[in-house]
């Protein structure tokens, strides 16, 4: 049986002030609750072998007071289960929002309806609005029902950033679809046998049973997979994953690490209902966004601050601060992971339009750097023409001067 497991992730830009208000505010308030239990135990597994953080992130869930999620995700009579994970980032000075489901079709008749479901989901996360109330599908927050799954998770934001004066929204995000059997059977040839259905997750495409075969296989491109039953694909809205792990792997694994070590690797015998978090495409898909997310604020900053100069309300050398924080940005944006993971993430950089950014942060700078440039000669020549008159004053002064010196003398 192979199960659809569905990870939805926002990235926003967040001082450490605004984070401190978020995460105590939200635990004060009853919303935020540690990261424990099976769900804990497996992100800290993941993470633990995975990364390595200098400061790590601070990783709440949304909560009852009584326990379970505060987030419901319904069509019609049906729930599915969800998470909603809330991170900090103190590395990047971001927070991400990731909401985990997982998907199974309401109708066991009906050939491939947990794809259609898991896609039904994607687009009501994007901002589409059931029709039919709540025999639809639509989302949960406490006692209050919304007609699509991003008013649920905005609402849900703009109660734990009130009183921040947070001015970023949930704007940068993405997906990892995650097909998750047992049998370890190479899933490359499930999607060489017909690429529709991952194309339909891929691209959130619900007329995927009308695209030809080629056009979907192509689109979703080579693989990618350091063991022999992952096969991942990337597109511009994210990943999607088939992992057919099985119990004999497992097996071996802690019989390798038993040896040398004592004890076995936990990180080998995750099976977790967070879509991604095995093989650590999940973080993949965070560090993308959220760097994706500040290069945005920096963008908006800096054509904020070419208006400001242009119209000669800032200084040249706040625009130069701002434009050496690009440095910082552009690092982020090329910086790597370990290599059994850095592959696929360059091509998720690549499919979601990194380069494209970094062409923009290239030629916003260019056009801070000519402003800064003209403001400064302009300063200089202003400065330039009133050392002269000074002069000429002086100059005249002087004569003046002298002329009435020799006039009194005779």
């Amino acid at each position: 049986m192979t199960a659809v497991l569905l990870t939805f992730a926002w990235a926003v830009p967040l001082t450490e002030r605004e984070a401190e208000k978020v995460l105590d505010g939200g635990r004060d308030r009853g919303l935020l609750a540690h990261l424990d239990g099976k769900l804990g135990e497996e992100w800290a597994a993941a993470e633990n072998f995975l990364a390595s953080y200098t400061t790590p992130p601070r990783r709440r869930v949304l909560r009852k007071r009584s326990g379970g999620s505060r987030l419901s995700i319904r069509v019609g009579a049906v729930s599915l289960p969800c998470e909603l994970i809330v991170t900090w980032h103190p590395a990047y000075h971001a927070m991400t929002l990731v909401l985990a489901t997982t998907i199974s079709g309401p109708e066991a008749g009906r050939p491939a309806a947990e794809f259609d479901l898991a896609i039904a989901v994607l687009q009501s996360l994007q901002g589409r609005e059931a029709a039919n109330g709540e025999s639809g599908l639509h989302g949960g927050y406490g006692e209050k029902s919304f007609p699509s799954l991003l008013k649920a998770v905005t609402h849900i934001f703009e109660d734990l950033t009130k009183g921040c004066g947070l001015s970023e929204g949930l704007g940068r995000k993405g997906w990892c679809v995650e097909l998750r059997s047992h049998d370890g059977h190479p899933p490359v040839q499930r999607v060489a046998a017909d690429p529709r259905p991952f194309y339909g997750m891929a691209t959130g495409d619900e007329g995927w049973r009308f695209v030809p075969r080629e056009v979907a296989g192509e689109a979703l491109g080579p693989s990618w997979g350091t063991r022999s039953f992952v096969s991942a694909y990337t597109m511009a809205g994210g990943i999607v994953c088939l992992n057919s792990k099985d119990s004999d792997y497992v097996e071996q694994q802690d019989e390798l690490m038993r040896g040398p070590f004592g004890a076995a690797e936990p990180y080998f015998g995750i099976d977790s209902d967070v879509g991604g978090l095995d093989h650590g495409m999940l973080f993949i898909l965070e560090r993308v966004l959220i760097r994706m997310a500040l290069a945005d604020q920096w963008l908006r900053n800096a054509q904020r601050e070419i208006r400001a100069l242009a119209e000669r309300k800032k200084s040249a050398s706040r625009t130069r601060l701002l434009r050496s924080s690009l440095d910082d940005i552009l690092e982020m944006l090329h910086s790597v992971l370990p290599p059994e993971v850095d592959s696929l993430e360059r091509r998720l950089v690549t499919s979601m339009g990194v380069e494209r950014i970094i062409a923009q942060l290239d030629r916003q700078a260019e056009a801070m750097d000519e402003e800064t440039r003209y403001s400064y000669e302009n300063t200089v020549s202003a400065r330039v023409t009133r050392l002269t008159v000074v002069t000429v004053v002086l100059t005249v002064v002087t004569i003046v001067l002298g002329v009435m010196q020799v006039i009194v003398s005779l």
